[in-house]
């Protein structure tokens, strides 16, 4: 059976390249948001009593964006190095584990970006728009890739062999019997 390409690349390629794009894309995000993002201001204890859930959890992303943004990034790129390891083990789960992990952190950052955004200035704002709707574009792109490999390696993962452990069990049960003389 030949292998099916999309965009002269196999499955197995662009998953490679899934990971790769992963781990440049996560350095890249860090070095523009950690000039841009900050611990922030908040030792101000605001209005006691007055502020409402959402303002407190809207305050409490502010204050600890950087935070938020490192910590996701740094998972980030534990999990894409898991995917090219499991690219190359052919671990499936592994897989499912990278483009589950992907969406999540496609729609953390994206929360982060609409609450922070009022404190960035104009052309800060857009660049920081620009990079998340690239990151996620290509982040769609490339998870076809993953998808379509993950099932392709659950396919061929051999399935458990009952007979083999049948003729294990037969073949004890006829050890013990005495032989005839």
């Amino acid at each position: 059976m030949k292998e099916q390409r999309r965009f002269g690349m196999t499955a197995r390629r662009g998953t490679v390249l899934a990971g790769a794009f992963s781990i440049l894309a996560t350095h890249l995000y860090l070095i523009f948001e950690g000039k841009h993002l900050a611990w922030g201001n908040c030792t101000d204890p605001g209005l006691p009593g007055g502020e409402s859930s959402g303002a407190v959890f809207r305050r409490f992303v502010v204050c600890w964006s950087l935070a938020i943004v490192l910590f996701l990034s740094l998972v980030t790129l534990a999990v894409s190095g898991f995917l090219l390891y499991s690219v190359y083990a052919q671990v499936y789960r592994g897989l499912l584990l990278y483009v589950s992990w992907i969406v999540l952190y496609e729609a953390a950052n994206l929360a982060v970006q609409i609450l922070t955004s009022g404190t960035s200035a104009g052309v800060v704002r857009v660049m920081r728009w620009f990079g998340l709707v690239a990151r996620a574009s290509l982040h769609c792109f490339w998870l076809s890739f993953v998808v379509t490999y993950a099932r392709l390696s659950y396919k061929s993962q051999p399935l458990g062999d009952i007979l083999s452990y049948s003729s294990r069990r037969g073949s004890a049960a006829a050890r013990r019997l005495p032989r005839k003389q």
